[in-house]
Formats: C-alpha cells, structure tokens, sequence
C-alpha cells in the first residue's frame, strides 16, 4: 500500500539522516534554557512569558525541521511517482506530514517536563503543556509544510513564503499560549483545547489540497 510505504520511507529517511530533527530539537530546546538564564529568575516573571516563549520557539523550530521537507522527494523523483499512482496526491501528502510531525512533537512533548523545571510550572500546567502541543502543533506543521511546499524544487521563493504563511499561525499561538496562560491562571483550559483541535481539524482537513496544487505548479514549471 502506498501509504505504508510513504510512512516507512520517512521513518528511513530520518533514520539514516537525523540532522533536521535532531537540529530542531535542539534550537527547540536550547532557546527555552537561554531565557531563564539570561532574564530575571524571577518565577513570576519566568511563568508569565514561558507560554508565548515556548510557542514562539516551537514555531520556528518546526519551521527549521520542514524546510527542506519536499526537496528531496523532488530530487529523487518521488514526487512523479506520486502524480502517476492512483492514489490521491492530498492524502501521500497528508500521510507524509502526519508522520513528521509525529517524529517533531514527541521529542517535544518528552522535554516538556524539564522545560517546566525551567519556567517553575507545576506538574498540572506541564500536562496542559503536553497536551495543548499535541492538540495545536498539527495546524502549526501543516502551515509550515505549505511554506516548504512554496519553496521547494525552486531556487528562490522559500524564505518570502515563509513571511506570508507565518501570519497564518497567529490564531493557533494566541490559542495555544492562551492555553497555558489559562492553566497557569487556574482556570479550565477546556474550551482552549477545543478550538485548538477545531484549528488543527481545519488545517488536516484544506491545507494538504493547497499544498498539492503549489507542488503540481512547481512541477509545471
């Protein structure tokens, strides 16, 4: 099945070259140990930025990991053999993706209790953490999949898209931060969590039919 065989190529492929991951990862985590150490360590201070911090940081790194998400299907010609099958272009695209944002968020979601020793949140509020990455970061990766679809088998383009896609994200921040913001307050983080999925739902749901229309175009050019 073309699916499975989609999903085992990017474990391979991540497998034998674990830079862009490992690289994210990283930024992801260095730049949330930077703050507290070169700020106040005031804990009021350091709990009232972490969840507009950590949702920055995890942005761009997730931008950092999905760069070069589609070069090389183009490279090897992957992307034809998509086009030829009789299977539907949005849904290889979607099943690529899905698959890495899995091998993105789970090392996130694993640093998050240490994030939280950093940023003094308490065992509540890192769950709500935890789980406000799982619920927001798929719309997140999606956006940011379209940016690298833009800039993909093309010489220029990439980093401008980049600019036009990231406004695209304010809603699923403000949501996600709100999230944490909430919990940190003390109040039912419920309804943010909802409209999280709801944003994500969306984004699964449209953004895979933008991202194969700018790849067919690429490809035409």
């Amino acid at each position: 099945m073309m699916i499975k065989r989609i999903l085992h190529r990017e474990l391979t492929l991540h497998y034998r070259e674990p830079r862009q991951i490992l690289y994210s990862c990283l930024f992801f985590f260095m730049v949330l140990i930077f703050f507290p150490l070169t700020i106040s360590t005031a804990e009021t201070t350091l709990r009232s930025i972490a969840p507009g911090v950590i949702w920055i940081d995890m942005l761009f790194a997730f931008f950092l990991s999905t760069e070069r998400l589609f070069q090389q299907d183009y490279e090897d010609g992957v992307i034809e053999q998509w086009l030829l099958s009789n299977y539907s272009l949005d849904l290889l695209i979607t099943a690529k993706i899905a698959m890495h944002w899995f091998l993105n968020v789970l090392p996130m979601i694993l640093l998050c209790p240490l994030i939280g020793i950093f940023f003094h949140l308490n065992a509540y509020e890192i769950f709500i953490l935890m789980l406000s990455l799982f619920c927001g970061t798929p719309a997140i990766m999606f956006l940011c999949a379209l940016a690298a679809a833009f800039g993909a088998g093309l010489k220029r383009g990439g980093i401008l898209m980049a600019l036009i896609v990231f406004p695209l994200t304010i809603p699923s921040l403000l949501l996600a931060s709100g999230t944490l913001q909430t919990a940190i307050q003390g109040s039912p983080t419920h309804e943010y969590l909802a409209l999280l999925c709801a944003l994500s739902i969306i984004g699964i749901g449209f953004l895979p039919i933008a991202i194969s229309a700018v790849i067919r175009i690429n490809l035409a050019e």
